[in-house]
Order: structure tokens, then C-alpha cells, then sequence
């Protein structure tokens, strides 16, 4: 077995153990809501960086959006298995333990990034039509 494909098993392994925990965390507003704010607070210590770090910023700042309209109801369009993916990413991303350890400068970010360009291409419609409505909602 190659390297890389060795590599890619143990990420897909890991990614499925934080989709497992996100079907538990989704199910329980007080831990989601704790994940949400470690998230804040990793995107914190991380804003003040290259475009990369901000570019992973400014998409979990979204997805952050998407997932408290979510459960605060006010927007409840987004499917079930969407929420539980970008739990399951958010997860990953406070994780200190993944693939590329974080304490390796840039490196640290590229599979966390990697992580969440995948969510973001793979629920792009979601993703769109809740940036529509937010648009939508923030004019009025």
C-alpha cells in the first residue's frame, strides 16, 4: 500500500469518527453550542495570519452563521446530513490531534483547510442558499 494511499485511509478513518461525534454533538444544543464557541475561539487565535488563515476564517465564520440559525430556528432550510458534515468539520478543525498537527506552521492548516474547501465544494447549494437568505434577511 502507497504512502499516500495509507495517508487518505487514516484521514478518512478520522473524518469518520467526527462525523460519529457530530451526530451526537448536532442532538445536544449545550455541546453544540460549546463547539461553536471553541471554534470562535481557535478562528481568533488564527485570524491574524496569512490569507489562508483568513480565508478559513471567513468560511467558518459562515458556516458558524449557518449552523446557530440553525438551532436558534431561524433558519431552518439547511438539510440534516449538511449540519452534521459541517458539525463533523468544525470538530476536525478544533481537533488539535489530525492529520498535520496545528504547531506546524501553515502546514498545520493545509488539512484543516483541505477538510473544509471539500464541505464547502461538496454542500456548495447549501451553503449558496444560505447566503442568499442572510442577504436577504440583513437588508431588512
Amino acid at each position: 500500500m502507497s504512502k499516500e494511499k495509507d495517508l487518505n485511509e487514516r484521514e478518512e478513518q478520522f473524518f469518520g469518527k467526527m462525523k460519529a461525534k457530530a451526530g451526537k454533538i448536532v442532538n445536544d444544543r449545550v455541546k453544540l453550542k460549546e463547539l461553536l464557541a471553541d471554534t470562535q475561539k481557535k478562528m481568533e487565535a488564527s485570524s491574524s495570519d496569512d490569507s489562508l488563515k483568513a480565508k478559513i476564517v471567513e468560511f467558518l465564520s459562515l458556516i458558524m452563521r449557518m449552523i446557530s440559525s440553525y438551532l436558534k430556528g431561524v433558519y431552518t432550510e439547511t438539510p440534516w446530513q449538511t449540519i452534521i458534515m459541517f458539525v463533523a468539520g468544525l470538530i476536525y478543525f478544533v481537533t488539535p490531534i489530525d492529520a498535520i498537527p496545528d504547531f506546524i506552521p501553515v502546514a498545520g492548516l493545509i488539512d484543516d483547510a483541505t477538510v473544509l474547501v471539500w464541505l464547502g465544494k461538496s454542500f456548495r447549494s447549501d451553503v449558496d442558499r444560505f447566503k442568499k437568505w442572510e442577504e436577504s434577511n440583513d437588508s431588512e
